[in-house]
Formats: C-alpha cells, sequence, structure tokens
C-alpha cells in the first residue's frame, strides 16, 4: 500500500493478549465458521464473534492515513441499451455518491440494508470498474473525489505488510480477520456479510477514523476504501464523472468520450466533449 503515509500510531509493539489459549482459540474459530455457514440471527454472530477470542483480550489494530489530494474514484457499469446523452445512470448530481438508503435492499460487505455508505478505490479507476463488475457493458461511468484532508483508516487485513506484532497468536486473531475479508460471496449469499459488518463495528471503528480499508476480492492485492455513514462529506470533493469506452480502454488507460460535471445550483449534469474549454476545467489531466 504504497500510496498510504506511515500509520499514524506510535510504534511500540502490542502484542494479542487473552485468557484463552492458541488452541482454544483456533477450535473457537473452526466452530464459529461452521455455525455461522449454517446461518445465525445477527445478535447471536455478535455476541460469538466476540467470544471466539476469550472473555479478556486485548489487541491493536493498524490506522493509516491517505495524504489531502489523494484521488478516490466509483465506477457505475452504464447498461448497453442507454445511449442518449444526458445518460439516465448520470443525470444528476446525486448520482455521483452512494445510493439513496431506500435503494439498498440488501447488506454489503460493511452496509447493513438500508444503510448507504460510500465504496471507493483509491488511486486506481481500474480497481473502481472491477469492484462495480463493469467489465460486461460497454460503458462505464468513472466517478472522481478529491480528498480535501487527510483521511484516517482502520486497515482490515494486510496483516503481513503492518507494523502490527507478529507472534503466533496475533498470527492466529488477525489472519481470521483477513480471512473473512476476503472471501468471495455469491449473489444471494449476502447474509454472509453480517460477519464483515461485525468485525468493522466490533474491532476497526474508533475516534477520528473517516474509513475501512480492506482487501479487494477482486484483486487480492488490492485494497478498497470504505467511508463511514455520512463521513464522506467531511473529506472528500467531487470532481466529475469520466464516461468511458470500455472496448477501446486498455489497463491504466481509459478511453474518456465525455467528461461531466454538476450545476451548482440545480444539480443537474452537464456533459462536455473532448477538448472542450470546459473539459479541461474538469479534468486538465485528459490529453
Amino acid at each position: 500500500m504504497d500510496y498510504l503515509k506511515n500509520p499514524i500510531f506510535n510504534k511500540r509493539q502490542i502484542l494479542f493478549l487473552s485468557n484463552f489459549d492458541i488452541e482454544k482459540i483456533k477450535q473457537r474459530i473452526a466452530n464459529f465458521r461452521e455455525r455461522a455457514q449454517k446461518g445465525m440471527p445477527d445478535i447471536e454472530l455478535v455476541n460469538e464473534l466476540t467470544a471466539i477470542f476469550g472473555d479478556q483480550f486485548q489487541f491493536r489494530t493498524e490506522q493509516r492515513s491517505y495524504t489531502t489530494g489523494t484521488k478516490f474514484f466509483r465506477a457505475r457499469p452504464i447498461p448497453n441499451d442507454e445511449k442518449e446523452i444526458p445518460l439516465k445512470t448520470i443525470s444528476k448530481v446525486g448520482d455521483a455518491w452512494e445510493p439513496p438508503r431506500t435503494f439498498v435492499k440488501i447488506q454489503g460487505r460493511l452496509n447493513a440494508a438500508g444503510q448507504s455508505i460510500l465504496y471507493c478505490c483509491a488511486n486506481d479507476p481500474d480497481l473502481a470498474i472491477d469492484e462495480a463488475r463493469g467489465r460486461k457493458n460497454n460503458h462505464v461511468a468513472v466517478i472522481v473525489y478529491r480528498s480535501t484532508r487527510p483521511i484516517q483508516v482502520a486497515v482490515l487485513g494486510d496483516y503481513s505488510n503492518s507494523n502490527l506484532a507478529k507472534d503466533e497468536l496475533s498470527q492466529v486473531f488477525y489472519s481470521f480477520l483477513d480471512d473473512e475479508f476476503s472471501k468471495f460471496v455469491s449473489e444471494g449469499d449476502e447474509g454472509i456479510y453480517t460477519i464483515t459488518r461485525s468485525i468493522a463495528d466490533t474491532y476497526f471503528t474508533y475516534p477520528e477514523q473517516d474509513a475501512w480499508c480492506y482487501r479487494s476480492v477482486q484483486s487480492p492485492s488490492k485494497f478498497n476504501v470504505a467511508f463511514l455513514p455520512e463521513r464522506q462529506s467531511s473529506c472528500i470533493a467531487l470532481t466529475g464523472v469520466m464516461i468511458c469506452d470500455l472496448k477501446a480502454s486498455t489497463p491504466g488507460n481509459l478511453s474518456v468520450k465525455f467528461v461531466v460535471d454538476f450545476d451548482k445550483i440545480t444539480g443537474i449534469a452537464r456533459y462536455h466533449q473532448i477538448g472542450s474549454v470546459e473539459q479541461k476545467r474538469v479534468f486538465p489531466e485528459i490529453e
């Protein structure tokens, strides 16, 4: 994660401590996974999750910071039958942010049903397209934000590259959390996300935190960012939207057909041709 600044915590090593021995914890992990696979009510799952590692236990989290000016990307696939400009997918400023809560019918990796949070990828528009499952579409809207101040994140995983203590018990604890976040979840099995939501809420939420950083299932060597509910408005600003032709794009080189900004009063999307004065104002980096 070379685009992150050095961790913001002090470097004194704190081991994972528990009143359970390592074999008991391993057995409880196995039991928990077996029961979770069969399905458990939310409250029961949370109680069992917090009981895996002991009646009393102590650990630290990896906390890092994205610098001011970092670009964050989100993608929205454009239906292949949507051809008229302005596109229905991007017609107003609200389309460039997280979906309204009433549209969130199923839970996600970090959000409950009816809870809307903004999922992004830092400095990586191609990863954003992959996360949106956009490759099967001809065109995709790549939404661009920029951080307005340093963004503090709790890292869910990446234990081997962290500054956390590297003893056997710590390895068991953090590897369990990393494994849960890296699981592929098929459509229709979103109930499994109760585990990752509980992990984030139980172990990885602290004062002044802006977001979670977690491993991408689509590209396991990379990481996504999910902002805490309603937190994004205090730390990122919308730059605009790039309408990209995926058939003409290559990795690291998006073929941009239009750029979009939004009227500051009405919020209506304004589409601009590549090479126009407006395009150069919104996205001067596009040549």
